[in-house]
């Protein structure tokens, strides 16, 4: 169709209202010549999304008619019920699930009912109780289809201002006993910050390396070391205070240092305790002993916390509940006989709590102190024989009471975690210990690392690329179908436009370190070939033996002066049923290559797109590090299909600290190479240069469609 055809078509097409919200963005699809020449989503040309278009307004309703539709949204965070509330307060109307919606009303939002069947854990000796599959959590919105804006807006302000997270903080505690001895060495240091320059006055350049107090360090015996920062935001300017708790032995002890993560304004429970059982003592009327049972008692360390962050993210203020239990030494109560006999004991449990509120800046210790226990203890000691004789054993005997005082002293220091995939105090070290390999029965897990990952805060941080983000979310916004949709879907949400090819390389940086590909035997990776004697239908070749019958100087470190290649034609969204058995089968083809550029070259030009605008990709081999990126080409696509591409080519999701399932070759294992394969080996080659032309590629299709728009707007 020329030009000047579909401009008339789109001109005779005088609809209003909520119809032209829907057909303006699909005719243009279809209209306006695009820079990629091609649609990602349907494979085809302008012809293909013509007939798309053609196709959706031809079940579109007649102006003026409702359309009800339906859609229930899960909810990430938020409880439907103040979700429903929330968006009443912006407008939108609350149905009942009992009532009938109203058409004039639309949209119409629902929140539905929770259920009593999904709590599956029955107490010891009760029946199993029911169990419902169906989703918590969910709203039900009734809508104009034929309006897509009601639904879009909906969602936008549900992401945006209703369905948020809470902010997460990690907090640190640690429990010191010290003892009477250590109270008394505990000593504070003040010096001036070196890292603070001169400014002239007498106290910066005349007192360098300031020292007031006294400390006892406790050398590798340290336990805490508490720093304030200097500077215009530290407690004194210019100084560094820093307050160290001596642990040596028989003086102090680190009795627990635990950590929790726990939402913002929610409770969190630490228990770091044991079970001491404590007699029960009966006696009969006559006061004789009857029997004894056992009840069990915790002693140990109790800490609830609840904090509260500031919205700036710079202070918390935190409800604070401590108890600390422990038993006593040399205080159990003894239960005898008549006779004197030991029947049980109950030990003496001490107990020391606080309960106060408090207010911290972020990253800042606090210290919780004066719980302090005195213990008596009594020693005694006789000679053997001489010390039982009476009255003269006296003589022989000796004893000692001593009286210890413990002060328990908590420090707790809060860590508010950044939002969005930033490391933080939550995320742990970047350690094998964290990966999963070796196992029989559960696939090989890698933890990604900060070196697996790009640099791409020329990406995040562009304005432009920014900017027309957040332009497509207001497009979307009207038209959530778009969302899915070619070039939309590139900028939308956390999409950047070829940040798959990106994942490809960062899976090649993983592999190539583990050095994978060493499992893999090359003279078990098989491609299909045209069968030339029947015609129709294809037969499998061996990769190697296939090197060594036509170009043998593949198989050299250098490589030789001929190169191969597969060259595959990706068909499967054309809709033509020839694709499912063509697509599998490259074109082999047997070139001059004589250097290292040559080959760049020629990689490059092979692997752009055709002239219908379909994708075709090439496996270039001229050298044994040719094969070598093939195989890891092969692990690319298995890993690719562990992870699903959702997860492993998507920069939002490989991000450090997360998981990847990694391929396990087996000896016996035939590997074949395919497009999605070749895809891998593009891509691991030439992954700056492919992400450049896709990133320019939905540009261009973005604008087009911008102006396509406006036109057909002017024109109404």
């Amino acid at each position: 169709m020329s030009k000047e055809k579909k401009t008339t078509m789109i001109q005779t097409m005088r609809l209003s209202g909520a119809l032209c919200k829907k057909i303006y963005p699909l005719l243009f699809l279809s209209c306006v010549p695009l820079a990629c020449g091609q649609d990602s989503v349907t494979g085809g040309g302008s012809r293909t999304w013509l007939r798309q278009a053609i196709g959706e307004l031809s079940e579109l309703p007649d102006e003026g008619v409702v359309k009800v539709e339906s859609r229930r949204i899960s909810l990430s965070y938020i409880d439907p019920q103040r979700a429903a509330q929330l968006l009443a307060l912006h407008g939108y109307t609350i149905g009942k699930a009992e009532a009938a919606i109203d058409p004039s009303s639309l949209p119409v939002v629902i929140p539905l009912p929770g259920t009593t069947f999904h709590e599956i854990v029955p107490k010891f000796g009760e029946k199993f109780p029911q169990t419902e599959t169906d989703p918590l959590n969910e709203l039900v919105v009734f809508h104009d289809a034929s309006d897509p804006s009601q639904l879009g807006e909906l969602l936008d302000i549900l992401s945006t201002e209703v369905d948020k997270p809470a902010r997460q903080i990690i907090i640190e505690a640690m429990i010191l006993e010290v003892s009477s001895t250590a109270i008394d060495e505990l000593g504070v240091k003040w010096s001036k910050s070196s890292s603070v320059p001169a400014s002239g006055n007498f106290i910066n350049s005349r007192l360098d390396g300031l020292t007031i107090g006294s400390l006892i360090y406790p050398g590798a015996n340290e336990a805490l070391s508490l720093v304030t920062r200097a500077g215009p935001n530290g407690v004194f300017r210019n100084l560094n205070a820093q307050v160290k708790a001596l642990v040596r032995q028989g003086e102090a002890e680190v009795l627990s240092r635990p950590s929790v993560m726990a939402l913002n304004n929610r409770m969190a429970y630490i228990n770091v305790s044991e079970e001491i059982p404590v007699a029960n003592t009966s006696y009969a009327v006559s006061g004789n002993y009857s029997s004894t049972s056992f009840t069990v008692k915790q002693a140990g360390i109790t800490l609830t916390l609840r904090p509260r962050i500031d919205s700036s993210g710079n202070e918390v203020s935190m409800q604070v509940n401590a108890e600390v239990t422990a038993r006593v030494p040399d205080a159990d109560v003894l239960v005898r006989s008549s006779s004197g006999a030991v029947l049980a004991s109950s030990p003496t449990i001490s107990k020391r709590d606080i309960r106060t509120y408090v207010r911290v800046a972020n990253n800042t210790p606090f210290i919780i102190g004066g719980l302090i226990a005195k213990d008596k203890q009594s020693t005694a000691d006789k000679m053997p024989v001489l010390g039982a004789v009476p009255l003269l054993g006296k003589l022989f005997r000796s004893k000692r009471d001593n009286v210890v005082k413990r002060e328990v002293i908590i420090v707790l220091t809060p860590f508010v975690l950044p939002e969005g995939h930033v490391i933080g105090k939550n995320m742990p070290m970047d350690e094998d210990a964290f990966d999963s390999v070796g196992h029989q029965l559960f696939r090989d897990a890698y933890r990604i690392r900060a070196e697996d990952t790009f640099d791409l805060n020329y990406l995040y941080e562009n304005r432009h690329l920014q900017k027309m983000k957040a332009d497509v979310r207001r497009v979307v916004s009207r038209d959530i179908n778009l969302a899915n949709q070619y070039p939309y879907s590139n900028f939308y949400g956390d999409a950047i436009p070829g940040e798959n090819i990106l994942c490809y390389r960062q899976i090649y940086e993983v592999l190539k370190r583990r050095d994978m590909q060493k499992g893999l035997d090359a003279g078990r990776i098989i491609f299909f070939e045209r069968d030339e004697k029947t015609g129709e239908g294809h037969r499998v070749r061996f990769l190697s033996e296939y090197i060594n019958e036509r170009v043998p100087g593949i198989l050299s470190d250098e490589g030789g002066v001929r190169a191969l290649a597969l060259t595959f034609n990706m068909q499967r969204s054309s809709g033509n049923t020839d694709s499912i058995f063509s697509e599998p089968v490259p074109e082999v083809t047997l070139l001059d290559c004589a250097n290292k550029d040559d080959w760049t070259s020629k990689l490059w030009e092979m692997n752009q797109s055709g002239e219908g605008g379909g994708e075709k990709f090439t496996i270039l081999l001229r050298s044994m590090k040719d094969l070598t990126r093939l195989k890891y080409a092969l692990l690319m696509k298995k890993a690719v299909e562990l992870n699903t591409e959702k997860v492993a080519l998507s920069l939002s999701n490989f991000t450090r600290g997360r998981l990847l399932l990694m391929p396990r070759v087996k000896e016996k294992d035939i590997e074949l190479i395919d497009g999605d394969v070749a895809r891998a080996f593009f891509y691991s080659e030439m992954y700056y240069q492919a992400q450049q032309v896709k990133m320019r590629e939905a540009i261009e299709a973005l604008r087009a469609l911008d102006k396509g728009i406006k036109k057909a707007r002017g024109n109404e």
